[in-house]
């Protein structure tokens, strides 16, 4: 089994019992699409200061979008509540459009791409200060799961435990 890292503003694909990564999540957000055959294919969305090369939050929800195939849910993981607050005025959100249709918060992402379930999951509620997580979309025990991991205090975030994707 490998571990598939997504780096900020890159997307990447795990299949069958391989584990996507997101590393650094503080301030980003990172989208999953899951599906029934064990794929997981997502994004690492950065909110301020991108890089040359880094995707914007438009190309990671386009790119999603076009490999959503038989996926019905997106679990959306990250600082979700600094994404809504400041929505309108960053240059990543105030113009988001999918499928034709603008996107007026984090919660409104996987709706606008025909996703049936978005799960969000702020990391503002892992209770740590300053926190950086890694996101995790593996298997524990054979069991698919997904997890979050708290690089400063070196547990898994309470808040979210390990949940079925």
């Amino acid at each position: 089994m490998a571990t598939i890292k997504v780096d900020e503003g890159q997307v990447g694909e795990a299949l069958g019992d391989n584990t996507l990564e997101y590393p650094n999540i503080n301030s980003c957000l990172s989208l999953t699409a899951v599906y029934a055959d064990k794929k997981r294919y997502g994004g690492h969305a950065v909110m301020l200061d991108l890089q040359p090369g880094q995707l914007t939050l438009q190309q990671i929800c386009d790119k999603i979008n076009a490999n959503k195939g038989t996926s019905t849910r997106l679990i959306i993981i990250g600082d979700i509540g600094t994404w809504n607050q400041h929505w309108g005025i960053l240059d990543q959100t105030k113009n988001l459009v999918l499928n034709g249709k603008k996107v007026t918060s984090v919660g409104d992402i996987g709706v606008k791409m025909g996703f049936a379930t978005t799960d969000e999951y702020d990391t503002d509620n892992c209770a740590t200060p300053g926190g950086s997580y890694d996101v995790y979309f593996g298997y524990i025990s054979g069991a698919r799961k997904f997890w979050v991991y708290d690089t400063k205090t070196k547990l898994d975030c309470p808040y979210i435990g390990q949940k079925t994707w």
